[in-house]
């Protein structure tokens, strides 16, 4: 089958994609030597009125509610338009910072409106792919033939406006779904140009399968072999690369593969309680005691297109001394690493799962990785999601999973409300006070951005003052009576 990408970009009205909102959506489809072949996709999302966007979002974004609200289309409309464009067989889905950040969206806006969240990323051939990796990778390992700038704290910078620019690649408006994707094509382009056989391998990792055969899974630690890996984790001093190690598969994450930095001695991994290893990993370097560094050992994803080569000719003289690599070093920690006991309880007891009584229960729209939806309330979900508000108000479908019946109930509350009669009204506007008024589960509440706008008044301009006066107006407008 031949594919086709399926270039991408959210705008969104916060960080969150649990608790926030997407704003904005572009996509452009292009063949595999990325030339487009289909009309561009724009398109906005009406926020829902128990929601509240974050300011600064929409200050960098331009999008007030309003202008969401005036262009919109509901959510619900929005997510099957978006999933129909992904779920054409053979597309791989991709965009910049993609994985981390886009793809997220995705899943939760798919969750809320009774999609699956995982079926279009590899139903039919289908994949996802992220082009920031390949571009740090570049940057890493074959530089040439692409200009690096460098941003406003002297490092190089992998902003896509700043790469755009300082390549002479068309890139209009930054921050707006349709000219940032435009950009990130543009920047494809370049690269597959000047280095194309590195775009090649880079994409040949967007399945899991090619990344469990680099890495040599599954993972023997006597026979471990280092592997060169790139991420933004290692920081762009580095290069953002690193020389690896495999220890151990995630004891609960089947695509996951724990591995070491081998900059660092392993030997110390034999002495740790879990505790300690817990609070080493999870912990940020400013909250750890006085002369107590962060363990460097990484999560690798199989299932992320992560940046992983096997082949250690790829660290040429240059690629050494430019990066300041000490591979005698290195090889000694890795027959360090491969002389560890075996250390399979201590990852057991490190990821153990928090008990479920010490947490409050998470907010179903919050849990879409609590666990996997039944095939039976799959099948019930789709059926639901084909019906119109008068439909759903009257269907009586039961679920297996307690996270599904409130899930339906505020997708219908959100995107049927003349479907709510009216002795569901007090549940709705329950549900609405909650959150607008009591910030519930963490959620974004009007006294909290009233005082986020308050905060950043004291330095916008006149675009920023209109933008955050849009925001006040919404707030005042959607609000309930206390």
């Amino acid at each position: 089958m031949q594919h086709t990408f399926l270039w991408h970009d959210y705008e969104t009205f916060g960080a969150d994609p649990r608790r926030d909102r997407p704003a904005q959506f572009a996509a452009i489809r292009t063949d595999a030597q990325l030339n487009e072949v289909a009309a561009p996709i724009e398109l906005f999302c009406q926020p829902p009125l128990d929601y509240l966007p974050d300011p600064q979002s929409c200050l960098i974004t331009g999008i007030t509610p309003q202008e969401a609200m005036r262009r919109g289309v509901t959510e619900a409309q929005f997510a099957r338009r978006i999933h129909a464009a992904m779920s054409v067989p053979g597309t791989i889905g991709v965009g910049y910072n993609s994985i981390r950040f886009d793809d997220e969206f995705t899943r939760h806006l798919f969750w809320r409106n009774l999609i699956d969240p995982y079926a279009r990323e590899w139903r039919d051939g289908n994949a996802r792919w992220d082009l920031l990796d390949v571009v740090r990778m570049a940057y890493a390992l074959r530089p040439q033939g692409i200009q690096w700038p460098q941003g406003e704290d002297g490092k190089t910078s992998f902003r896509l406006e700043r790469l755009t620019q300082a390549n002479g690649l068309r890139h209009e408006v930054a921050h707006d779904a349709v000219s940032d994707v435009r950009a990130t094509i543009a920047l494809a382009r370049l690269l597959r140009q000047q280095q194309p056989r590195l775009f090649d391998f880079g994409l040949q990792l967007r399945d899991k399968k090619v990344v469990a055969q680099t890495l040599g899974l599954p993972v023997d630690r006597q026979q471990a072999r280092p592997f060169v890996h790139i991420s933004g984790m290692f920081g762009v001093e580095r290069g953002c690369l690193a020389l690896m190690i495999p220890l151990a598969m995630h004891p609960t994450n089947r695509n996951e593969m724990l591995a070491w930095d081998l900059a660092f001695d392993p030997s110390e991994l034999a002495e740790l309680t879990p505790e300690q290893v817990r609070q080493r990993l999870f912990s940020r370097q400013a909250e750890l005691p006085e002369g107590v560094q962060r363990l460097p050992l990484k999560g690798i994803h199989l299932n992320k297109s992560p940046m992983v080569v096997a082949n250690l000719k790829v660290l040429t003289d240059a690629v050494v001394q430019r990066w300041q690599l000490d591979l005698p070093r290195m090889a000694a920690h890795a027959d360090k690493a491969r002389a560890l006991p075996d250390l399979s309880a201590l990852w057991e007891a490190v990821f153990a799962p928090e008990s479920a009584r010490s947490e409050p229960t998470p907010d179903p729209e919050h849990n879409l990785y609590g666990a996997f939806v039944s095939n039976d309330d799959r099948r019930r979900l789709e059926h639901l999601a084909a019906l119109s508000g008068e439909e759903l108000a009257t269907d009586r479908t039961g679920f297996d999973d307690p996270r599904l019946p409130e899930l339906l109930w505020r997708y219908r509350a959100r995107n049927f409300p003349q479907s709510l009669r009216d002795e569901e009204l007090p549940r709705w506007e329950a549900r609405r006070k909650a959150v607008l008024i009591d910030g519930a589960n963490g959620c974004r509440s009007t006294e909290q951005l009233l005082t986020e706008i308050d905060a950043l008044s004291e330095n916008v301009d006149e675009r920023g003052e209109h933008i955050l006066g849009a925001l006040y107006d919404w707030a005042d407008a959607i609000t309930p009576e206390a």
